[in-house]
């Protein structure tokens, strides 16, 4: 007891009897004016050959630039497509449909050499694919959901008639035909999944597959595989979005 009470005040005797009477900030622009540290150069050089050397690799050549656009492009049914055959894939069955967040593809594809960094700047963020099971209401309504919230319906295994905002006909490409209590594979973001852009009622759905894979990396494998072939792409709309 007596060595409990001695580290007690010595403790509380080592407390600096200081305390905060203000404070300033200072904005300090950093700009060629500001010399680079020539060690932490040479030191992070290694790293930063690997990320140029990676970031850099051709994966496959377009013959034109792909941008996204609403209701539907090249560029949102190459995405959607290999976000398809990759899940696939990964989860070791044929996905029925996949989908994409529009708003969560960030930038176009150049016309040449399409890199790893393009992939990057296509998709920044760290998605990760969720594969849900949704019955034929529930896909549906997942797909009516987008198609009305969201700038363009962004989907790969499907060809989609809307008539304004509502969708009127749905055909799968696989040649499923869809029925209220069959079920279905839906290849997404978890993003998505999680309720995000307002897709709430996907949260409640327990027959989740939670693959490890980055979208991004489903891209860059499908992209890679691709561009073996040796031959420039010139992908094309399919007419799988058509306004009534």
């Amino acid at each position: 007891m007596k060595k409990l009470l001695l580290i007690t005040l010595l403790l509380a005797g080592c407390q600096p009897g200081f305390h905060l009477t203000g404070q300033k900030t200072n904005r300090l622009t950093i700009d060629g004016a500001v010399a680079a540290d020539s060690s932490m150069v040479r030191w992070l050089m290694p790293y930063r050959q690997n990320l140029d050397k990676s970031m850099n690799e051709p994966l496959l050549t377009l013959t034109e630039r792909l941008d996204k656009k609403a209701p539907e492009s090249a560029l949102n049914n190459l995405l959607a497509d290999a976000l398809l055959v990759q899940a696939g894939k990964k989860y070791g069955r044929a996905i029925d449909v996949s989908h994409l967040n529009y708003g969560g593809i960030r930038n176009g594809l150049p016309a040449g050499a399409v890199t790893t960094g393009n992939v990057f700047e296509v998709m920044p963020f760290d998605n990760q694919l969720v594969v849900l099971t949704l019955t034929g209401t529930q896909l549906m309504q997942f797909l009516n959901h987008f198609a009305l919230n969201d700038e363009a319906l962004v989907v790969g295994g499907a060809r989609v008639r809307t008539a304004g905002k509502t969708i009127s006909n749905v055909v799968l490409t696989n040649g499923r035909a869809i029925v209220a209590g069959a079920t279905y594979a839906v290849a997404m973001s978890d993003y998505v999944a999680n309720g995000g852009s307002g897709a709430d009622f996907l949260k409640p759905i327990t027959t989740r597959n939670n693959v490890d894979y980055l979208i991004r990396d489903a891209l860059i494998d499908y992209f890679r595989e691709q561009g073996k072939a040796g031959q420039p792409l010139t992908p094309k709309t399919d007419g799988r979005i058509s306004i009534e």
